[in-house]
């Protein structure tokens, strides 16, 4: 597994992290918090060097607020 950074935001279905171990070809995997699959990635943006990350949760995710400070990795 290869670790991405920490939640920073819970906005709606969205998790939102920065990250600067993160690869173009990264967009689309499964993102996982411990053995629990949170989500898949869907975009970069800013700026590229340490770039954010937009992760959209599943659906039968329950308080996602309470996965911000929390660690993603990608297997």
């Amino acid at each position: 597994m290869k670790s991405l950074g920490r939640v920073m935001h819970s906005i709606g279905p969205l998790f939102i992290l920065r990250s600067k171990k993160i690869k173009i070809r990264d967009i689309g995997a499964e993102a996982y918090i411990g053995d629990k699959k949170i989500g898949k990635i869907i975009e970069l943006f800013g700026p590229v060097d340490d770039p954010y990350v937009k992760i959209v949760s599943r659906r039968d995710l329950k308080d996602r607020k309470s996965f911000v400070g929390k660690d993603v990795s990608i297997r």
